[in-house]
């Protein structure tokens, strides 16, 4: 394994568990080899095993700290023995995260369940070429024959790695509602880090009026309708979320009528709604870091405070705004700050009612604060 030295500065991170390797930390950056798995040293002292590769964040993830120890099947097998036991409390739940990169020491790979069928998710193909020692070490934990599914990079379908694959869309029973999910399809169909927003939704909106912006694939709209919402509106540039939210609806039987789907720039709509004077009793707000629509892109850094204030113009006494984001880059304290200054130029008042992060089957780093797969922030106006 070729020995890599990096800064002393570097060191000290790394002990403290950080377990992201960025290009600064290479005191030559010409080591850098996309795919190659490394030691890490620093004047001859070993300080990690760690493997590279390029992506959106850093340029590779540390395996271990401990120098003796190979990155084999048995150290696969003991990460999928711990994530398991920390998932005890979810083992009879139709869905959920089973292993969650960097929060369950190996960063890189994703492992959802849905009906006790695994899709895992490559997110880079470093990790990925160490596939066939990783599903020996899951199949030591969870027994042979599971149904396995994988995703292949650029491709549109999920590949079936072992075991057999039911009939398609599998239907996802969380709490009372059906969500119907392809597992055939790479892409995410039900978010499963907003199950406690959804429960929240579903709870909470009796006879409520739901303006639901960038809808993705929350499944907050669909709750809020068995919930007891009298109606909704749904806005997203993408004609996807239409289908996901039409999918969710006739699987639970539900007259869709009652739910407006638009496909247009969420700017545009909130410009249309504040001049015709519409209010909303609870609105979402899960903004992606970008996205291209008809007329106008959104920049999440740039315009998620505008689309806020367009927000709170459409709020009343008792309304409730959630606002989230599921951007790494975009943490909790960032999204407080650019919804304070949003509120400042609003002339109610607002405060803030809940917060949220993910689920507890979404492990997280601590030492990686962008290791939080969901922020959410929750306002009152009063």
């Amino acid at each position: 394994m070729k020995r890599v030295q990096i800064t002393g500065k570097s060191v000290r991170k790394f002990e403290d568990g950080y377990p992201i390797v960025s290009l600064t930390d290479l005191e030559n950056a010409q080591d850098f080899d996309n795919g190659a798995w490394v030691q890490l040293e620093n004047h001859g002292h070993f300080v990690a095993t760690a493997y590279f590769a390029k992506q959106h964040r850093g340029i590779g993830f540390v395996m271990s700290l401990r120098e003796n120890e190979s990155i084999d099947e048995r150290f696969f097998t003991g990460k999928f023995r711990a994530a398991v036991a920390k998932r005890a409390a979810f083992a009879d739940s139709p869905a959920y995260r089973l292993f969650n990169g960097t929060g369950d020491g190996l960063g890189g790979l994703v492992v959802d369940v849905f009906n006790g069928q695994y899709v895992f998710r490559w997110q880079n193909s470093a990790i990925k070429q160490q596939a066939k020692l990783i599903y020996a070490g899951f199949e030591r934990i969870m027994g042979k024959g599971q149904t396995i599914l994988a995703e292949v990079p650029g491709q549109e379908h999920l590949q079936v790695v072992s075991g057999q694959l039911g009939d398609q869309p599998a239907t996802i029973l969380e709490n009372g509602i059906t969500y119907p999910v392809d597992l055939t399809l790479s892409r995410q169909q039900l978010a499963l880090e907003f199950r406690d927003i959804r429960a929240w939704a579903k709870a909470t909106s009796q006879q409520r009026r739901v303006l639901n912006l960038f809808s993705a694939e929350t499944g907050l709209v669909t709750a809020a309708m068995l919930g007891g919402a009298i109606e909704a509106v749904t806005v997203d540039p993408t004609n996807r979320a239409t289908t996901a939210i039409q999918a969710q609806l006739a699987a639970n039987n539900f007259d869709q009528a009652a739910v407006e789907m638009r496909t247009m720039d969420v700017a545009n709509y909130l410009d249309y709604a504040v001049k015709h004077d519409l209010t909303f009793d609870t609105i979402f707000i899960n903004p992606p870091a970008f996205i291209r629509g008809k007329k106008r892109a959104f920049t999440l850094e740039q315009d998620l405070q505008g689309v806020v204030e367009q927000a709170l113009k459409l709020a009343k006494a008792g309304t409730q705004v959630v606002i989230t984001t599921t951007t790494p880059t975009y943490s909790m304290k960032r999204l407080r700050e650019t919804i304070h200054d949003a509120a400042q130029n609003y002339t109610g008042h607002v405060t803030v009612s809940n917060t949220y992060l993910s689920p507890n089957d979404f492990l997280t780093n601590h030492a990686d604060r962008h290791s939080e797969a969901l922020k959410g922030v929750q306002l009152t106006v009063d």
